[in-house]
């Protein structure tokens, strides 16, 4: 497949996975669904639907179940694609061209592929969080998508704060949190290096 297709591939497939991610995400965090963002989410995210009348949602509607294997499904098509493009693919830092080439590869990769994502996507959302904070404090202005970004960054956020002492308005808990994350990264980039070195 030619350089074109490959790069469309690429944008359409990190776009549905973002947007699948994004609209788990909301619902986990109990992000209000008037919030602007959220629906726009949700109406470009109606295909999750149809997969809602297979799997059931738990949690009191927290935990969509059908977002899960749709994001399952659409990290496996992208491990599948990067590596029959030749392209190959990067899981924390690592680069692998044959992972598609088994079904062990394959499920591996997909593995891999999701954990990092979901580490990555969650640094980055503290990190959003931490710089939100600053604007928030010196502009004393609110907007939906500082709104959806804090509350998704919650649940992330409140494990540490219940276990960090109280320093009134000094709130370590996304740099805490942050190093956390790091260090999660740190050994699961161990553990891909072993799990996917024949590929």
């Amino acid at each position: 497949m030619g350089a074109g297709s490959a790069l469309i591939f690429s944008v359409v497939v990190n776009a549905a996975i973002l947007l699948v991610f994004f609209r788990f995400l909301t619902q986990l965090a109990m992000v209000s669904p008037y919030n602007p963002v959220v629906l726009a989410t949700l109406k470009s995210t109606r295909f999750v639907d149809m997969f809602s009348r297979i799997f059931p949602t738990l949690a009191k509607g927290r935990i969509n179940i059908a977002a899960i294997v749709l994001l399952l499904i659409l990290f496996l098509f992208k491990v599948w694609g990067y590596s029959n493009f030749g392209k190959g693919i990067e899981i924390f830092d690592e680069k692998y061209v044959n992972l598609g080439s088994s079904v062990v590869g394959l499920l591996l990769g997909t593995f891999m592929a999701v954990t990092e994502s979901v580490i990555l996507f969650c640094r980055y959302l503290i990190f959003a969080t931490i710089i939100l904070s600053w604007v928030v404090m010196f502009t004393q202005s609110r907007s939906p998508y500082i709104e959806v970004i804090q509350e998704l960054a919650e649940p992330l956020l409140a494990p540490f704060r219940k276990i960090l002492p109280n320093m009134g308005m000094i709130d370590l808990s996304p740099i805490v949190a942050f190093l956390a994350l790091k260090l999660i990264e740190m050994i699961m980039r161990e553990i891909s290096i072993v799990l996917l070195a024949t590929f």
